[in-house]
């Protein structure tokens, strides 16, 4: 009976370790050990006032992100992130050569074995004398305000900031600034902007280990409302005896401006006097803004002045300037239009008769046109033809070119500019009459 209760026994024994032995093969199975790498794992300083106090700054050269590798059963490593690492480096333990190794932990616990490698990583640095210095903070601005507002005074508060960095970025600072972003504002606003280093070129500089004797610069913003004021020019004197003045041009004849409510709402216009006593010519001038504006009212675009031009012109004599809208046009072949090729072209035309005949025409009465009779498509120059009143008589000619198209073929001939002849007013003499 012992012999066969020993023998049960060692069976039991061996089925135990058998179906244990199955159990783990089972489980490698289903459940095998695998291996994973997780990229970019941002690595943390610690201990950054043991630089600090020495009055330096570090760089990171190498070494502010690790590679891990983790071995362990694939049901577990599968779950990881990269959120699940705790990657560190101690700047307390920096060596000679101004390395320090990085400390990599899994946040998370297993039942099974798991392995964490991330092959002795580093993190090198780069040590600089620290320098302070003080910058006026400059208030610039992106985006748009409402239509018919401008941006008034921009004020920042501190106005000036302490800034501390290493001496190789140091050397790269042109300013601090501060971006104000415009969003259709229509009143005056205030708000808090991070202060911002730029380079000579206007590039905005990386931020990195550099403190500001203020994180947060308010700034008061006003923005003004713009009102459109017109331009009057006023002449004075008289031109010399046998002169008279024909007309006065000016530009613009129209500012925006703007300034405080309270400014806006009154009758505003600006009056700009011109002498032109004992003028024989034309009289030009170049009249500063500045000076015939209210003290509180602001130019709104970039005009600084007005051009003004007084014509003169001796008695007995009168010009007119002609355009091609000006020029009527008789006579036009059948099945063909018609085009001046100089379109644009302003043509000076000078009368001369008695004074008060001269001061009662107008452009309308020169009845300036071009006869097209006889002509056909192609390219021709005309002289124009007046039909002036008989006290009055043309000084010069003018002419022309007109492109004739046939509608037929649509295509412009291609013989050469001819001149046509056409019956003109001959220019009068002034010594005539």
């Amino acid at each position: 009976m012992k012999i066969k209760a020993m023998s049960n026994l060692v069976l039991k024994i061996i089925s135990i370790i058998a179906a244990f032995l199955f159990w783990l093969v089972i489980i490698n199975i289903t459940d095998p050990t695998t291996s994973m790498t997780f990229h970019d794992i941002p690595v943390e300083v610690l201990n950054e006032n043991v630089i600090t106090s020495a009055n330096q700054v570090y760089e990171i050269e190498d070494g502010d992100k690790v590679e891990v590798t983790v071995r362990g059963k694939r049901s577990f490593v599968e779950r990881l992130t990269e959120d699940d690492f705790t990657a560190t480096a101690d700047l307390s333990q920096l060596s000679k050569v101004n390395a320090v190794n990085i400390h990599v932990k899994l946040n998370k616990t297993s039942k099974s074995n798991v392995e964490v490698d991330w092959g002795n990583a580093v993190m090198k640095v780069k040590l600089e004398k620290r320098v302070t210095r003080k910058f006026k903070v400059e208030v610039a601005h992106q985006g748009e305000l409402s239509e018919n507002y401008v941006l008034g005074e921009m004020v920042a508060r501190p106005n000036i900031v302490e800034v501390s960095c290493g001496e190789s970025k140091f050397k790269k600072i042109d300013h601090v600034g501060v971006m104000v972003m415009l969003n259709g504002e229509s009143g005056d606003f205030e708000s808090e902007y991070s202060p911002i280093l730029y380079d000579e070129d206007g590039d905005a500089l990386d931020g990195t280990n550099v403190t500001f004797s203020n994180n947060r610069i308010q700034v008061s913003t006003k923005v003004l409302a713009t009102k459109l004021v017109p331009i009057h020019v006023d002449t004075t004197g008289a031109p010399a005896e046998g002169y008279r003045l024909i007309q006065t041009d000016y530009k613009p004849e129209s500012i925006r401006v703007s300034g405080s409510n309270e400014a806006l709402e009154e009758d505003i216009s600006i009056r700009i006097p011109i002498d032109v006593s004992g003028a024989k010519k034309d009289v030009e001038r170049e009249i500063v803004l500045s000076e015939y504006l209210p003290a509180n009212l602001t130019v709104v675009d970039d005009i600084e002045t007005v051009s003004v031009r007084c014509e003169i012109e001796r008695n007995g004599r009168r010009t007119f300037t002609l355009t091609a809208t000006d020029i009527a046009v008789k006579n036009l072949p059948t099945n063909c239009t018609m085009e001046f090729e100089d379109a644009n072209t302003r043509h000076s035309v000078t009368l001369l008769g008695e004074e008060e005949n001269l001061a009662e025409m107008s452009l309308s009465d020169l009845g300036a046109y071009v006869d097209l009779s006889g002509l056909g498509a192609g390219t021709h120059l005309l002289d124009v033809q007046f039909g002036l009143p008989v006290s009055v008589k043309l000084k010069n000619k003018i002419r022309v070119k007109v492109v004739l198209k046939s509608q037929d073929s649509g295509e412009n001939s291609t013989e050469e500019p001819a001149e046509t002849p056409a019956t003109t007013v001959m220019p009068f003499s002034e010594n005539q009459g």
